[in-house]
This record gives C-alpha cells, structure tokens and sequence, in this order.
C-alpha cells in the first residue's frame, strides 16, 4: 500500500486487489452515513527501523470477542499544545506533538 502525505490529508494507495478490499474494508468502518463519522488514533508508539508496524485504534468500535462490560477510560494531556484525549485504560501511553501524553487521572 503507497501512503501519500499532503499537509492534512493522507492518502492510502492500494496497489493489490486484496489492498483495496481491506482499504474498503477500514472505509466502512470508518466513514458512518447514519452516524457521525468514527477517528483514527495511533496507539503506541511507531519508530521506524525497530517497529514492524504502527498500530491505531478506531474510536468507538468495539470487538466482538470482548463480552459487554464498562471500559474505564483514562485522560491525557499534552503538555505542549494542552490537548486533551480519553483512552481506554489497558491502551498504551499516548504520543503527541513527539512526546508521551501526561496521565490526568
């Protein structure tokens, strides 16, 4: 897959068959027309050369492998441009502006 990368936008590029099935595949996971659209985060932390893969979480989808049960979330700020963000509290400490998210909670 060729990942093009103009300012904000980000294009994915499938270059097989089977690419452009899973691309389709996140497209409707991601774009909702009966309700608002769900993010993309990165989860972890990705470091070219070391890293085999980054990883990224949906926002508001769930597993169908994880019964029904209350996730407890966890807020982070960052300490450079003060955004805020919730994530699940088994997710891994979150990246931003280059640095590790602080733990509000």
């Amino acid at each position: 897959m060729k990942i093009e990368i103009e300012g904000a936008i980000i294009k994915f590029i499938p270059e097989t068959q089977r690419e452009a099935e899973e691309l389709d595949a996140l497209w409707k996971l991601v774009a909702r027309c009966d309700e608002e659209n769900r993010k993309i985060l990165p989860l972890g932390v990705y470091v070219p050369g070391s890293s085999p893969y980054a990883q990224f979480y949906v926002e508001g989808l769930k597993t169908k492998a994880e019964p029904e049960r209350v996730v407890k979330k966890v807020r982070y700020v960052c300490m450079i441009c003060n955004r805020m963000e919730e994530y699940p509290e088994s997710a891994p400490n979150p990246i931003c502006c280059g640095q590790p998210m602080y733990c509000m909670d």
